[in-house]
């Protein structure tokens, strides 16, 4: 058995990349399971207190007593740098692997997941008011579109997650991805941080957009609609940035009188389907760092090859 370092000197990290409702929660947790290690969040979706049904966060029971953790860190109103993070998930992962066990890094946000693999340098930046006056007069000059197109270009993850028709959200976001893309350094290539098995997940498309409206099904049985009123009445708005995220933002208009049901459910499916592509272009089929599982079958046996795999991994030093 290698020691916690592995053969390169650096410590052994297991990362379960993927689009949205491929699996990875039930991955990381076997993985967990099998491998004497603890499940390290990299998706954003899942900081936020309150907020379990429509982001689809994993139950107790889902956990299997493995730990999970970054999980329910932060209330809806409030920020989260990459920066902050970055400092906790290092951290994080630091403690795990100081304790012998193995870090499984498991999201699908291709800018989290991609900042701790790579070792990404991120200050923690103070807002630029110059960049948001620069924006909000081009706002005026340009419209909601053109802003929204140049996000989608920049940042098609965060795109994904942002409402494109609503102009301060918008800018905000440019604002931050900006920032944060001018004050980010990568180490240079073959100095990653970690000696990482990094595990993709994929779905055939029309299989994956199926497993997407039985998730809205069950989420509207499990009492979506209950749990975003009950953060309404805690003083929550479409204001605050988490809840502003797929599925909430679109109950929110229906709670609004806005849009019936069906709608709900289609808009928050059409928003979904735009994330899935936006992480797709995160995590590349033709990447050699990820090696690939299909999903779309027997999702059992694919479970047990990839557990073989990553044993294999630990075992030759990982």
């Amino acid at each position: 058995m290698p020691d916690k370092l592995g053969n390169s000197g650096r410590s052994g990290l297991i990362a379960v990349v993927g689009a949205t409702a491929t699996g990875k929660t039930a991955v990381g947790v076997e993985l967990a399971l099998a491998l004497n290690g603890e499940v390290v969040n990299g998706d954003s979706r899942l900081f936020y207190r309150g907020m379990d049904i429509a982001t689809a966060k994993p139950s107790e029971h889902e956990m299997q007593g493995v730990p999970h953790h970054l999980i329910d860190i932060l209330n809806p109103n409030e920020h989260f740098s990459l920066a902050e993070y970055l400092n906790l998930a290092r951290s994080t992962i630091s403690d795990i692997v100081g304790r012998g066990k193995l870090p499984v890094l498991v999201g699908g946000s291709g800018q989290y997941m991609w900042a701790v693999v790579e070792g990404w340098e991120v200050p923690d930046i103070e807002p630029d008011r110059p960049l948001r006056a620069e924006l909000e007069q081009r706002l005026e000059r340009e419209g909601v579109g053109a802003l929204a197109q140049e996000l989608s270009s920049i940042a098609p993850e965060v795109a994904g997650d942002t409402d494109l028709l609503n102009s301060r959200r918008v800018v905000r976001a440019i604002e931050r991805v900006r920032l944060n893309s001018s004050a980010s350094t990568r180490q240079k290539p073959g100095e990653p941080p970690f000696n990482t098995m990094m595990i993709g997940l994929n779905v055939e498309r029309s299989v994956l957009h199926q497993r997407v409206l039985e998730r809205l099904g069950t989420m509207l049985e499990s009492g979506w609609q209950a749990e975003v009123e009950s953060l309404i009445w805690d003083g929550y708005s479409a204001e605050d940035r988490a809840m502003s995220g797929i599925g909430y933002r679109q109950m929110i208009s229906h709670i609004a009188g806005e849009i019936d049901s069906d709608e709900t459910v289609r808009l928050t499916a059409v928003a979904t389907n735009r994330l899935i592509r936006h992480q797709n272009n995160w995590f590349k089929r033709d990447d050699p760092r990820i090696q690939w599982f299909d999903m779309t079958g027997d999702t059992g046996n694919q479970v047990n090859s990839i557990v073989r795999a990553a044993k294999a991994w630990r075992s030759s030093g990982g």
